[in-house]
């Protein structure tokens, strides 16, 4: 199928697949934008984790670049919804690999994320085997799409906390870090309240609003 990688080790990546080589070869790719599919076909078999951190973890960076939540949204909740699935590489529809960002732009992000990663990538480590097991993955996943669905919206500072648990989640998934899985459970769904209380409050305010006009 179109788009869908073969994975020697069901889809997933070894623990010294580190995102931050992954990033110095994705920066060195040829052309003025990096695309989706350049990722796909570079992340290779470790591509689940891989892209789920670096789709997330601009959104969890004081980095503004418009439209990036609806560039990511969309595959982080595909993403997620395959590891429930329990696929064993990821799978992205043609119109959403080939969306792209300018190379300066991608550049300008890795190097936001070089320090925060490079501390990260110190304290990760092979942990809590059951957590990042396939199906610890499936749960990691449905906890995952509900992250995925509130850095879809738009709302003002509503995507960095699921940012941030997103991209601890694909770092855990490379590294095999079951305490960092926990940990991106954590922050992120403590996000996902946070952005669902506030679409519910602009939803109320819009409706009263409304009301307020019609009488």
């Amino acid at each position: 199928m179109a788009g869908e990688l073969a994975a020697p080790v069901a889809g997933r990546a070894a623990p010294s697949a580190r995102l931050s080589a992954l990033l110095g070869e994705a920066a060195r790719l040829p052309g003025a934008r990096v695309a989706l599919n350049d990722l796909l076909a570079l992340f290779g078999h470790r591509a689940f984790g891989a892209l789920i951190a670096v789709l997330a973890a601009p959104n969890a960076l004081p980095v503004a670049i418009p439209g990036l939540s609806f560039l990511v949204g969309l595959p982080l909740i595909l993403l997620t919804a395959q590891l429930v699935a329990g696929r064993p590489a990821p799978w992205l529809p043609a119109a959403l690999r080939v969306r792209s960002i300018a190379r300066a732009d991608f550049e300008r992000m890795t190097r936001a994320m070089a320090k925060p990663l490079a501390r990260l990538e110190r304290v990760l480590r092979p942990r809590l085997a059951v957590v990042t097991a396939p199906a610890g993955e499936r749960v990691l996943g449905l906890l995952g799409l509900a992250m995925a669905v509130a850095l879809f919206l738009p709302l003002p500072f509503g995507n960095m906390l699921p940012g941030l648990g997103l991209t601890l989640i694909g770092l855990a998934l490379l590294e095999r870090d079951g305490l960092a899985a926990l940990a991106g459970v954590v922050v992120g769904l403590t996000g996902f309240g946070i952005a669902f209380g506030a679409g519910v409050g602009v939803t109320i305010a819009v409706a009263l609003a409304l009301l307020d006009a019609l009488q």
